[in-house]
Parts: C-alpha cells; sequence; structure tokens
C-alpha cells in the first residue's frame, strides 16, 4: 500500500543539475537568448546589404535602395503569413525543447546558405526561410516562457521580452557592423553563427517543466471543493464555446475553429487590437520622422537617430516595471492611460514646425515641443507593452480551466501568440501604407490628426473589453466566460 509515485527531488538526483537546468532563471535566460540571437539575426544582414546587392551580387548600385525595401517588406508579409500555421504546428509538439532546437539548426542552415549565396533569386529564397524559422522561434519562444514559468506572470514575461526584442533589433545592424569592419564578411557571418551555437547548447541543458500543462487542468473537478464545480453567474461578456444544447463534455477545438473561438471571446479581441495600434504608431513613426523633421527643422542623421531613441528607449527600460505593474492590476487600466496620454502628443507632434501654427514655430520653440512630444510618447507607450500576448493567455488559460483538453493535450498558447504577432506585423505593414499616402495627400499634421482619434477609438476599447485584473494561475474565471452549459 506504499508504492507512491517517485518524489520529484529523486529525480533531480538522477538526472544532472537538474536544479538548476530547470529553474525559472535558466528557463529565462535560455529564452531570452533565444528571443535576443532571433531579433538580432532579423536585422543583422540591414548594413550588410548593400555589400551583398553590389559586391557579391554584383547588381547596379540604383537597385539597391528598391531591393533593400522589397526585402524588408518580404520578412512582414511571411512573418503574417506563416504565423497561425507555426502556432498549429508548435501547439501539436509534446516538447518545445525538441521543436527549438530543430528551428534553431534550420536558422544556422539559413544562415550559411544567405552567407554563401551569389544569385539574386537564392538571396529572396533563403530570406523567405529565415523569416518562417524567425517567425517560429519567437512564438515558440514566448510559448515555452508562458509554459514553464507560468501566465500568472504574463506581464513581466511580456515587458522582458520587449526589452530583449529591442536590444536585438537596435544590436544586430551594429554587431554586424563592427565585425564586419574588424574582419570583413566572413567574419560578420561567423558572430552570428556563434550567437546560434551558445543557443543551441543552451537549448540543450535546458529541462522544460511545465506548470500549465492542458490535460492536469482543474484535476479535481470530481471533488466538492473543485474550483470550477461551482455554479456561477452567467456572464453576456464571452460567446459562447459549444450550443446550448450540446453536452458539456468539451471535445477538442482545432484548425480554424480554434481561431473562431478565440475572436469570440471579446477580450482576446481587444487586446490584439490594441496591439495592432501600438505597432501601427511605431511604423507611422519610423516611416515619417527623419523627412518630417529635415523638412521642418532641417536635422541631419544624427538628431534624428536620437529622437527614435527618445521613442524606443524608455521602453527598454521601464517595460519590465510596467510588465509587473499588468500583473498586478491587468491590462485595462494602463493600456486606457496609455493610449489616452499618448493621444495629445500626437496633436503637437504635429503642430510642431506647422506654419498654420505660428506660436510653434518661433524660433527653436518648434524643435523643442517635437523632441519633448516624441520623449512623452515613448514613456506613455510603454504601458502598451504586452497587451496582446497577456490578453491572449489569460483567454486560452480561463477556457481551459473551464473546458479541460478543449484545445489539446498542449494547449493553445502558441496559436494564441501567433494571432498577436499576426496583428504586430500587420500594423507594422499598414503604418507605413497609411503614413505614406496622408502625408502625400494631405500633409504630416493631418496624420497625426488621424493618429489621435485612432488612439483615442482605441483607449474606448481597451476601457470596455481589456480585463481590470490579472487573475491568479489556477482561478477560474467563470464569471467571465460562463460555466460548461453556458459555453
Amino acid at each position: 500500500m506504499h508504492p507512491l509515485p517517485v518524489p520529484k527531488k529523486h529525480v533531480s538526483w538522477q538526472t544532472w543539475g537538474y536544479h538548476w537546468r530547470s529553474s525559472d532563471t535558466f528557463i529565462l535566460s535560455s529564452m531570452s537568448m533565444a528571443l535576443f540571437t532571433d531579433e538580432m539575426l532579423f536585422a543583422f544582414m540591414v548594413p550588410l546589404l548593400p555589400y551583398i546587392f553590389e559586391n557579391r551580387l554584383e547588381l547596379d548600385t540604383s537597385l539597391t535602395q528598391r531591393l533593400t525595401s522589397l526585402f524588408l517588406v518580404e520578412g512582414a508579409l511571411i512573418s503574417i503569413i506563416s504565423s497561425p500555421f507555426v502556432g498549429n504546428i508548435a501547439d501539436r509538439a509534446s516538447s518545445k525543447k525538441v521543436l527549438l532546437l530543430v528551428l534553431l539548426v534550420l536558422t544556422l542552415i539559413s544562415v550559411l546558405c544567405l552567407s554563401i549565396t551569389t544569385s539574386l533569386t537564392w538571396l529572396l529564397i533563403g530570406r523567405f526561410f529565415q523569416c518562417i524559422v524567425s517567425n517560429a522561434l519567437f512564438i515558440v519562444g514566448m510559448a515555452t516562457m508562458t509554459e514553464n514559468i507560468g501566465s500568472e506572470h504574463m506581464g513581466k514575461i511580456a515587458g522582458l521580452s520587449t526589452t530583449i526584442v529591442a536590444a536585438g533589433t537596435c544590436s544586430g545592424p551594429v554587431i554586424a557592423g563592427f565585425l564586419f569592419g574588424i574582419g570583413g564578411y566572413w567574419t560578420a557571418w561567423a558572430g552570428a553563427a556563434l550567437f546560434l551555437v551558445v543557443d543551441i547548447i543552451m537549448r540543450l541543458l535546458m529541462i522544460e517543466k511545465p506548470q500549465k500543462r492542458r490535460e492536469t487542468a482543474c484535476q479535481d473537478r470530481n471533488s466538492s471543493e473543485s474550483l470550477c464545480a461551482e455554479e456561477q453567474t452567467p456572464s453576456s461578456e464571452t460567446e459562447p464555446l459549444l450550443d446550448a444544447g450540446q453536452s458539456s463534455s468539451t471535445e477538442e477545438i482545432g484548425g480554424w475553429s480554434f481561431y473562431v473561438c478565440l475572436f469570440r471571446q471579446r477580450r482576446f479581441t481587444a487586446g490584439v487590437t490594441c496591439y495592432f495600434v501600438f505597432a501601427l504608431f511605431i511604423a507611422c513613426f519610423e516611416s515619417t520622422i527623419a523627412m518630417h523633421v529635415r523638412y521642418a527643422f532641417g536635422w541631419g542623421v544624427f538628431p534624428v537617430g536620437l529622437l527614435f531613441a527618445s521613442i524606443q528607449g524608455p521602453g527598454m527600460v521601464l517595460a519590465p516595471l510596467v510588465g509587473y505593474l499588468k500583473d498586478r492590476v491587468g491590462s485595462r487600466v494602463p493600456t486606457t492611460i496609455g493610449f489616452l496620454s499618448v493621444a495629445p502628443f500626437l496633436w503637437f507632434l504635429g503642430v510642431a514646425g506647422d506654419e498654420r501654427f505660428p506660436w510653434a514655430t518661433l524660433g527653436t520653440r518648434g524643435k523643442i515641443i517635437y523632441a519633448v512630444c516624441t520623449t512623452m510618447i515613448g514613456c506613455f507607450m510603454c504601458l502598451l507593452m504586452g497587451v496582446g500576448t497577456m490578453e491572449a493567455t489569460a483567454t486560452v488559460d480561463e477556457l481551459e480551466d473551464l473546458h479541460p483538453g478543449v484545445f489539446g493535450p498542449y494547449g493553445g498558447y502558441s496559436r494564441a501568440i501567433s494571432i498577436t504577432n499576426m496583428s504586430w506585423m500587420s500594423g507594422l505593414l499598414v503604418g507605413p501604407i497609411l503614413a505614406g499616402f496622408m502625408v502625400e495627400r494631405f500633409g504630416y499634421f493631418e496624420l497625426q490628426c488621424v493618429l489621435v482619434v485612432i488612439s483615442l477609438l482605441a483607449s474606448a476599447n481597451a476601457a470596455f473589453y481589456l480585463r481590470p485584473t490579472s487573475p491568479r494561475k489556477g482561478e477560474c474565471n467563470t464569471s467571465e466566460f460562463g460555466t460548461d452549459e453556458e459555453l
């Protein structure tokens, strides 16, 4: 009567370094390194492209700018298209560790192919596969952190990932340029390969310990004290998963039905929409600031770089703090305040340097107003970080708590995060199109007025539909999602 399961600590003695290899710190370090390398490699080729096009491919210099734009747009489009397929595959994998190892090896192969190619066709094909693998690394990496650390820490995870992604994006061109300068073309690519080798080693050492496996969710449902068995008050916040006459024994939802199910949850849709608007703002700034300040103030490359640093810098510093705040109070209040606070500074951004507003153009007043506004926008946009991933993982958690196994034995984190990734990339794609159209047809001030309206609408969306508080792990918030019979 005594043959009990082997205690976890005994397993740890049998596995070398189990405690530190499965610790939250090592898992976060491994995934952080993976995300950093992923973003660094995505931007790594930007300073190398002129050399590749003109020296290795021997193309005319007049084509360099056009091909560079095509190269970058290709990445955004592929990320949007591939995200749902990547998420579906990732959620069917029993071990994220093995999938991550495969993706890292594929990334190493794609880097090798990109470095040795001397054909434009093969360069674009190599970029195609690199973008798919890079997108998969981001989705699987975020899902791995959520599964192993716990979605109740999603705010801190999102804050950490925001800092890492920004650091990788900013350092990629710097590292490539530095290595190219000291050792040439092959030294630069060798540096990229070294990052991947370190990633692979860390992934081999990491031991998964997912805390939110779907097959164990609400396993005490059959007891009288089950969290998910109590009767709850019906709510109209969430659309039903199941028809009224259908059995309460939940069947797995897969394929496109999974995405339909998620989008029927208002808070998920609201989070994805806020994430799209956040990316739209970033893309509009990136595509218009350089040209506008050169025309309005006569500023060159260095001041433009400082303006971008004033927008992106606060996020790198404040993102972990904002993530901690959102874990405590939820997404609704910070995101609503963020959009409301950004709106007036967007308007002043359009006013500064516009001759229709003489009070904002006298002397250096326009330059000061513009610089202050970009800094304040950078500070307040920190409150928007992670809203998509937080709402996505919380929605999956709460539906799984109410209907164990509804999204399969390994859950739906990867598929949910893939949707937020699609919304982000869509914002980055739509932003330059909107900005270019508005500036060319109407003007920079008119563009900022449109962004103000979008920001106010996004704040209303956040105030009405985002989560007011952040539920703790193990809590089944059935008052929001309804009971089995209701779903």
